[in-house]
């Protein structure tokens, strides 16, 4: 199998694999807030809190991440398709921060008042691994929406999804 043909099947291989959909945002050293989407994010340690987002080297936003060492991971909810829609496009570059509850916490960068969760980090350091960089962050600050208020956007198969959660119960630990 040549590389192309390899890659395209690796492509579609991983659009079978269901991932929540966070929006991944910075702000340059002269203020200008940047965003991409990505659904290649996991967490890394609880103690201490740290994460891991791949960034593809050819993203507008990352030499502003690098610069700043600092971002945030905001996990969409179902309700954020339109902004969903806002930061996939490039025609729609200029209007992205414009509309949303916009705010931030410990280190700057924009955060989306209404995602399911927010995660604001320093970077801890990032490693070139094939086309992408993988960035591993120090959660310095967390927003939590309240659970079960906000049903979370799924990317499976290149569509947006939701998953419809049950209303969960005071003191009801998830299995």
């Amino acid at each position: 199998m040549s590389a192309p043909d390899q890659a395209q099947e690796f492509r579609e291989a991983m659009s079978r694999l269901a991932s929540g959909v966070s929006l991944v945002t910075t702000r340059s050293l002269a203020g200008v807030p940047h965003g991409m989407l990505a659904t290649a994010v996991t967490s890394v340690s609880a103690a201490p809190p740290m994460l891991l987002v791949c960034i593809n080297r050819s993203a507008t936003l990352l030499a502003d991440l690098l610069e700043r060492e600092a971002f945030c991971v905001n996990f969409l909810g179902a309700h954020h398709q339109d902004l969903a829609g806002r930061f996939f496009s490039a025609e729609g570059r200029a209007q992205r921060f414009q509309t949303g509850p916009w705010t931030e916490l410990a280190t700057g960068v924009p955060v989306l008042g209404d995602s399911l969760a927010a995660l604001d980090c320093r970077l801890d350091r990032a490693v070139e691994a094939g086309t992408h960089s993988v960035l591993f962050g120090r959660v310095e600050a967390i927003r939590l929406s309240p659970p079960g208020e906000v049903q979370p956007m799924i990317h499976y198969l290149r569509q947006y999804r939701r998953l419809e959660c049950p209303e969960a119960q005071p003191g009801e630990a998830a299995s």
